[in-house]
């Protein structure tokens, strides 16, 4: 009876041993398309916004116009954000980043609010801090909300790891998206599981390198009907600072992302289920066109989730 009960000990052990190399302690991301837009004012796309929460810790990437609102569809209380990582600076991108940082805080927020983002991100702050500076003193006195708490904090980030918390590491690199300089995107490590957002770039060598074999790729494109792009040269010119279909065919098949979500899709003459159709008459690997709200739950497989009023 002694040495069964030993065995059975050594078995457990073994078993505590084993099991993390096996892959049962598979690790989850989840991420919520916040705003899948672009500059063009559209009623069912919010600007460019993505949440990521893994590791008990709510990270969103780019501040576009409604992300507030869109959260609070999602019923994630804004005081659980308190990092936000910016592509670049161009308005689309931070047009709600005051809305994120004083709703949060007149929410009461419990620390202040950290901004990762490029060369020119404090500047940016510094005048957001003086533009409502009266509003936070009023609510200070009154109110008496922390002061202290409605800070911000900046991070000027360069190339690299800029985040790490909670098993949660956070990747910066440049991609290229000129005249903008710097314009970063993201990887998101937590465990076994990755995700890589874009941001605003044309065809990059840094991010597809960057994107290999990830389980989730969130890329941009920029897609227009030839005859219009011939007659137009504003056209021309947007075009060469984002994505067209070709590049990102030649993206994912370099990379071989296992789930790709296009987002900050900026269509002129083409409609999206044409280019969806022509992106997967090119690339054999799974390839959606993101939605507001839409969530995707990220593990061992990829389980894609519409918005219908709720996810309960």
């Amino acid at each position: 009876m002694h040495a069964s009960k030993s065995r059975l000990y050594l078995f457990l052990i073994w078993i505590l041993l084993v099991l993390p190399d096996i892959g049962f302690t598979d690790h989850f991301i989840r991420v919520s398309l916040l705003g899948t837009g672009s500059p063009r004012m559209h009623p069912e796309k919010s600007g460019p916004a993505v949440l990521v929460e893994a590791g008990g810790s709510f990270l969103i990437f780019d501040a576009g116009r409604g992300v507030v609102l869109r959260l609070t569809q999602l019923n994630i209380p804004i005081t659980q954000i308190n990092s936000v990582f910016l592509t670049h600076l161009h308005a689309d991108h931070i047009f709600a980043l005051d809305d994120l940082w004083l709703t949060g805080w007149i929410y009461q927020r419990p620390i202040p609010l950290s901004i990762y983002g490029p060369e020119g991100t404090e500047a940016f702050v510094q005048g957001l801090r003086q533009a409502f500076s009266y509003d936070v003193s009023i609510r200070n006195r009154y109110s008496g909300l922390d002061k202290d708490l409605a800070q911000l904090i900046v991070h000027e980030i360069t190339p690299g790891m800029v985040y790490s918390k909670n098993g949660v590491r956070v990747t910066a690199f440049t991609v290229s998206h000129a005249p903008v300089h710097p314009a970063y995107g993201y990887k998101v490590d937590f465990g076994n599981r990755s995700i890589v957002i874009s941001g605003d770039t044309t065809y990059s060598e840094n991010l597809v390198e960057h994107s290999r074999g990830v389980d989730l790729l969130i890329h941009e494109i920029f897609a227009a009907h030839p005859d219009w792009v011939e007659k137009n040269p504003r056209l021309q010119k947007i075009e060469r600072y984002h994505t067209n279909p070709a590049q990102l065919v030649q993206v994912l098949h370099e990379a071989g992302p296992k789930l790709t979500v296009l987002t900050h899709m900026i269509l002129v003459g083409i409609r999206e289920n044409d280019l969806i159709q022509n992106l997967r008459s090119e690339y054999s690997g799974r390839i959606i066109l993101g939605k507001d709200l839409m969530r995707l739950n990220v593990g061992s497989e990829i389980e894609v989730l519409p918005f219908n009023g709720s996810y309960k």
